[in-house]
């Protein structure tokens, strides 16, 4: 879920796997999505020449977190917000949204029937906290979307999205876990621009879309079976204690798509971490 921050409209929310922003575009997010869970496969460690693939120093990269002025590189995957008094939320429907509040593992839905995916978004928005008036549906080649305009505080809209399965299919996708299958791309023909979209646009529905986290690099690379995706994404820990030291630790979180089948899967692990502090507006580095 993607929940307002320091803006002038107080959000408590819940679900996960949401979008919100408001009039000034400020965004990020507590959960949802593929991979949600921070990889934790390998131990702590400082980088080393081998294992740092990003040009970023530390003191960059803490400056960045800190700070909050760099959430994704130049080029990464966005899209338009459209104007709204209150938040703009974004969810993609989930199997607890429609089957049950208790259904595991969880994945997003997917529909190649319009009337089918209205139902869902029908029963997903009647089962959820934030119900509002149909004002709009859209059919794009990924997805149908409903979208609800609640009047009552906090006013805002409600886009939900619904996967079509011709493009991508995560039944059986556990979202709260890594190194896993991810789904089924079904689009044709596979190609490293279709794996890059698709896994920048996953990231959002993460808590890695959100502040203290940031995307460092997003590479792609082929071989002979397919397309990997590669994000590589800084995360800040606050310890809490004044004048003391935060950690920061840096992610690989990797999508792999099979050229021929479609078959996705999801790998993570942990590079490598640092201490920093913040002092003031500045970012310090711990020895």
């Amino acid at each position: 879920m993607f929940v307002l921050r320091e803006s002038a409209v107080a959000l408590s929310v819940q679900q996960r796997g949401v979008i919100i922003t408001c009039c000034m575009l400020w965004l990020a997010a507590c959960g949802g999505g593929s991979g949600d869970t921070p990889p934790t496969e390998k131990p702590p460690g400082t980088s080393s020449a081998k294992s740092r693939i990003v040009t970023q120093t530390d003191q960059e990269i803490a400056t960045a977190l800190y700070n909050d002025s760099a959430r994704t590189p130049q080029g990464f995957y966005t899209e338009s917000t459209p104007p709204a008094t209150g938040y703009v939320a974004t969810v993609h429907v989930k199997s607890r949204d429609v089957f049950s509040n208790n259904a595991l593992p969880q994945y997003e839905l997917c529909s190649d029937d319009w009337n089918e995916a209205y139902s869902w978004a029908e029963q997903a928005a009647q089962n959820g906290s934030q119900n509002g008036n149909l004002v709009e549906t859209n059919t794009t080649s990924n997805f149908y979307e409903f979208v609800r305009e609640r009047t009552t505080q906090p006013t805002g809209v409600t886009r939900a999205r619904i996967y079509r399965c011709a493009y991508l299919d995560r039944g059986g996708v556990d979202l709260g876990g890594t190194d896993s299958y991810a789904g089924q791309l079904n689009l044709r023909p596979i190609t490293s621009t279709a794996i890059r979209e698709l896994s920048e646009y996953l990231w959002r529905f993460t808590q890695f879309n959100n502040y203290g986290n940031a995307v460092l690099k997003s590479s792609t690379m082929t071989d002979t079976n397919g397309f990997q995706q590669d994000l590589t994404i800084a995360a800040l820990t606050l310890q809490g204690a004044p004048g003391g030291c935060d950690r920061i630790d840096i992610y690989s979180w990797t999508h792999t798509v099979d050229a021929q089948s479609g078959e996705l899967t999801l790998t993570a692990s942990r590079l490598w971490d640092f201490a920093a502090r913040r002092i003031g507006n500045l970012a310090e580095l711990c020895n």
